[in-house]
Order: C-alpha cells, then sequence, then structure tokens
C-alpha cells in the first residue's frame, strides 16, 4: 500500500511517503511543499496545489491522508490553514484517488502514545520508528505521522506492542 500523508501549513505543507508490503515499510520519503515568498496569497494557493499534483504523479499513491482542520489561536492563520487545505483537497479531487482524514490528537495518540504529544516527540518516535539518521522537518515528520497512523489504522502494518 502506497500512501502520502499532507499536513497543510500557511505557507508550508509537509508532505510524507510510506510504502508497505506485506507488513514492512518498503520506502520511505518525505519534503516540504512551499509557497513562493512575497507571492500574492493565490498564487501560493496556486504553487501548492501544483506541487501537490506533482507529488501525486511522481509518487502514485493509493490513498492521501489528510490531518483535519483545527482552530489557531489567531483567526487569521486558521483562515489561511483553511484556504491552505481547501487548495490541496482541490488538487486531491482533481486527481480523484481515495482520501482519508485524521484528527491530529489521534495521529498523536497512535503514534507517541498519547494525543497531546509535542510536534518534537512526533520528530522524535517519526526519526525512530523508520531507522532515520535524523528527524525530518516537524512538518515532514507530521505528514510521516499520518501515514503511519493510516497504515495501522486499515492493519497494513502491526502497530507496535499491540498483539506481539
Amino acid at each position: 500500500m502506497r500512501v502520502l500523508g499532507l499536513d497543510p501549513g500557511t505557507r508550508l505543507s509537509g508532505w510524507g511517503f510510506l510504502e508497505a508490503v506485506e507488513g514492512h515499510i518498503q520506502q520511505v520519503r518525505w519534503g516540504c511543499l512551499v509557497g513562493p515568498r512575497r507571492a500574492s496569497r493565490p498564487a501560493v494557493l496556486a504553487h501548492l496545489a501544483a506541487a501537490l499534483a506533482e507529488l501525486l504523479a511522481t509518487w502514485q499513491p493509493q490513498v492521501a491522508v489528510v490531518e483535519t482542520p483545527f482552530v489557531a489561536r489567531f483567526p487569521k492563520a486558521s483562515l489561511q490553514l483553511a484556504e491552505t487545505r481547501g487548495a490541496l483537497l482541490a488538487a486531491l479531487g482533481r486527481w480523484g484517488g481515495e482520501v482519508v482524514e485524521y484528527e491530529p490528537a489521534r495521529v498523536k495518540a497512535w503514534v507517541v502514545g498519547h494525543g497531546q504529544a509535542a510536534k518534537s516527540q512526533v520528530a522524535w518516535v517519526v526519526q525512530r520508528y523508520f531507522n532515520l539518521p535524523e528527524a525530518p522537518p516537524a512538518d515532514a515528520a507530521d505528514a510521516l505521522a499520518l501515514a503511519l497512523c493510516h497504515l495501522f489504522a486499515v492493519k497494513a502494518l502491526a502497530v507496535p506492542g499491540v498483539g506481539s
């Protein structure tokens, strides 16, 4: 199963790609979609959507997993985050594949063990789980955690410590 996780941000959105074959991770890739600096908001959103379309064509996931929205502390940030999610969801709609959404607390509970984990804890667990030489950037680590959560949820991977 090939899964693309997406962690939308206002100008930078993390992505993480996992491929699991017969219960084992075969590929781990990650990065960030970055909107151009000093560009208008519509131009940033168009850039993020186009970059996502390229990512989908490159990795050909079977499912995309997106973090559900949450209300940020500042109303303007919440609106910009919603705009980014909308642009990414529109690109996913054009792609036409399966899209699944998970709440941040659920992802953290599956991956870290509790739903209030800090971004640094998620990055640390992702680094250890995939035996990476260094932790991915926080947004990419969150995206990998989303993809990992989905693989656990559909039982494409065994949850560590459960049933073993």
